[in-house]
């Protein structure tokens, strides 16, 4: 069976070659295969969007971290890094308004 798949992706490759013109390197069919993962991730949400409008917002973040993995990794952990910050200030300010208040009320 391990030869039999092996010659079945030396088909595919020498007839993508001959659609091509040459032979691709490695890194040029492993770029290849990421972007067809990509395109048929991507085609398969298209088809979410169009079934299913209440995720659409869930869709469109979704499509943004296909598109752009790393850009969106960043805004991810800069977005969590502010959000934990600005709820231990709020969190702060809170208690020492309840305390205030409690100081003015006993």
């Amino acid at each position: 069976m391990l030869n039999h798949h092996s010659n079945n992706k030396l088909e595919r490759d020498f007839q993508r070659a001959k659609d091509q013109g040459r032979w691709l390197s490695d890194e040029e069919q492993k770029t290849l295969e990421q972007h067809q993962e990509i395109r048929s991730k991507l085609v398969v949400l298209t088809g979410v969007c169009i079934l299913l409008p209440p995720l659409w917002p869930f869709a469109f973040g979704l499509t943004l971290y296909l598109l752009f993995p790393k850009t969106i990794s960043r805004i991810g952990v800069v977005a969590t890094v502010v959000f934990l910050l600005s709820s231990l200030v709020i969190t702060g300010i809170l208690i020492f308004l309840f305390f205030g208040l409690f100081n003015i009320f006993f």
